[in-house]
């Protein structure tokens, strides 16, 4: 049995298909094949269902304990190369486009400075394609909206964001600083895609208050949300954190009360070795404060220097 061969195996599994498992462990689609065939032969046992690329009995036992080899080598090479400080190095991280406007830019800065032969890449996608790509080891780190539910992931909640009702400057609401949702029946919203995290909470949150939203459209870009609130179109719930000084000019934030807080969160692979570089880039966005402050009247507090942040905890807590 090689390394190589219990990597084709997983990445049919994994992908359900022998064509994207050969794209994604760059190999030909016979050469996978192969691999596999050869596994059997050792094992005396069909691995795989070969019309639905699913694991048999006994497939299911390898390919469990064949992720855990495959982890268990990729960490062990990793921190071998880790040892070496002075080799540039590749952090790979997968967050919303939301975090990456408005939550990452100084952290990102920082961490620059701190390990400038590390290069950052940010892949901006859904909070579950992050989580996704974290469990398959495609991303060192992720940062989504929690919870997340998956067992081989390890979480760490970051801050809170605070829900806002947002109205265009011109609507009678927008000269009122808090409103109910009984105030709000016949109005048109738009709202987060109800794909998302958030656009489920809001769904959630509205089902149990007995609400109905009129929506005349989704989004799933809270830029694109803002500018459509803007020309009046509809009235939406959004973090306020989104809200630039220049937003408000066209923009009116209302308290709505009930509103839930979304929590925003890190994640990485329970069992993987972290690399210097991930670990630096946690301490960076582990504030000693929980919530990202209101942008606007009040200032942030921080309770203790940078220097005397939290340090990480193991989870107990469940993207």
């Amino acid at each position: 049995m090689t390394l190589d061969a219990m990597r084709c195996f997983c990445a049919v599994v994994d992908h359900g298909s022998f064509r994207l498992a050969g794209e994604a462990v760059h190999r030909s689609q016979p050469a996978v094949t192969q691999q596999i065939q050869g596994l059997e032969r050792e094992f005396g046992q069909i691995l795989l269902d070969r019309k639905t690329c699913t694991p048999t009995a006994a497939g299911q036992v390898v390919y469990e304990r064949g992720s855990k080899l495959l982890l268990a080598a990729e960490g062990l090479h990793t921190e071998i190369a880790d040892f070496e400080e002075s080799d540039a190095r590749e952090l790979v991280v997968g967050t919303s486009d939301t975090n990456a406007l408005y939550f990452l830019p100084e952290h990102v800065s920082a961490f620059a400075r701190a390990m400038p032969r590390t290069h950052l890449v940010v892949h901006c996608r859904s909070s579950d394609a992050v989580a996704d790509g974290v469990q398959h080891g495609e991303l060192d780190l992720g940062i989504v909206t929690l919870p997340t539910d998956r067992e081989a992931l390890e979480t760490r909640q970051l801050f809170e964001q605070r829900l806002i009702l947002a109205a265009p400057k011109a609507h009678p609401l927008a000269k009122q600083q808090r409103t109910s949702l009984s105030r709000l029946q016949g109005e048109t919203f738009v709202l987060m895609h109800e794909d998302t995290r958030t656009g489920r909470l809001l769904r959630d949150y509205f089902g149990r208050q007995g609400f109905n939203p009129q929506v005349v459209m989704d989004s799933g870009s809270f830029e694109v949300i803002k500018q459509y609130v803007a020309s009046g179109v509809g009235l939406s719930i959004i973090p306020e954190m989104v809200l630039r000084p220049h937003d408000r000019e066209t923009i009116a934030a209302l308290n709505l009360a009930g509103l839930p807080r979304v929590a925003i969160g890190a994640i990485w692979r329970k069992d993987a070795y972290q690399t210097k570089a991930a670990r630096a880039f946690l301490d960076e966005i582990s504030p000693s404060i929980r919530r990202i402050p209101p942008t606007k009247g009040r200032k942030a507090r921080r309770t203790s220097s940078r220097g005397s942040r939290d340090k990480p905890r193991r989870r107990d807590l469940s993207r």
